[in-house]
């Protein structure tokens, strides 16, 4: 993989890395805000809005957690290399989601294992 493009990557990387963050920040804060407020009429609208806040905090730190991978990676110099077949995941792939760990083709594999 070329310097110019492990830097973009490593930019975008970082600059994900700050945005999951951020939002992150935000889903505790709201979550604070839901649970201290005590005027929930239905206890049911409460318990929806709680678990929304606690799977979209899962999903990005899933992702904060797929980023710091990246970064492993770079900092192991197989940044860009699919994790199963070791060749060069597709420049789009990366363009598209740079924390990405597996070429098209093994990844789709992966996914239609898991689907059965």
């Amino acid at each position: 993989m070329e310097t110019n493009e492990s830097i973009t990557y490593w930019d975008k990387l970082r600059l994900r890395a700050i945005e999951v963050e951020r939002t992150i920040r935000h889903l505790e804060k709201e979550r604070q805000e839901v649970e201290e407020n005590t005027e929930w009429v239905d206890r049911a609208a409460y318990e929806s809005r709680v678990s929304l806040l606690e799977g979209l905090t899962a999903l990005y730190r899933n992702e904060m957690d797929q980023i710091e991978k990246a970064h492993s990676r770079v900092e192991e110099r197989i940044y860009g290399l699919c994790l199963a077949c070791h060749e060069p995941i597709e420049a789009d792939r990366l363009e598209v989601y740079p924390a990405a760990q597996f070429c098209f083709d093994c990844q789709d594999y992966r996914e239609r294992l898991r689907t059965g």
